[in-house]
């Protein structure tokens, strides 16, 4: 494994017209906003909270009512409430899945999307020289995140 590099023991300045501002002046402004964004999230959830639980008894007595009837949807000059069926799945057994897609794979195969967990990725490439498994290739992007100290 290759060495790290240290950290700068003062960080070189911005370049350009904001080069009196320091890496620690951004990094503290940028908790400053944060808390800022933090506090009006919580005021707004605060004043957020009544309507939304009466949107809640509203989208409740519709159901009802619409239960009662026997009614899937209701269309007034106010606008159409209705009730969608949403079909949740979960896989109970990998190995009949794959001996189904196997079997199937003209008219499934194309449509049939795998994941493989980033955990089994790098096991697979630190055993096998940096190569991800076959069939799988791997991109990398970095994001900056700052963190109180």
């Amino acid at each position: 494994m290759p060495p790290r590099k240290k950290p700068a023991e003062q960080p070189a300045p911005a370049v350009g017209h904001n080069s009196q501002v320091t890496d620690n002046d951004l990094i503290a402004e940028n908790h400053k906003l944060e808390d800022l964004i933090k506090a009006a999230t919580l005021k707004f959830n605060e004043w957020a909270k009544p309507h939304k639980d009466r949107i809640a008894e509203i989208e409740n007595e519709i159901q009802r009512r619409l239960l009662e009837r026997g009614a899937d949807s209701t269309k007034t000059d106010a606008g159409t409430a209705y009730i969608s069926n949403i079909m949740n799945q979960k896989i109970e057994s990998v190995e009949t899945l794959f001996d189904f897609v196997a079997d199937h794979w003209a008219e499934v195969g194309s449509e049939v999307k795998i994941s493989v967990p980033v955990g089994v990725v790098r096991a697979h490439m630190e055993q096998n020289e940096g190569r991800p498994p076959p069939g799988i290739s791997i991109s990398y992007f970095s994001r900056l995140n700052i963190k109180r100290s």
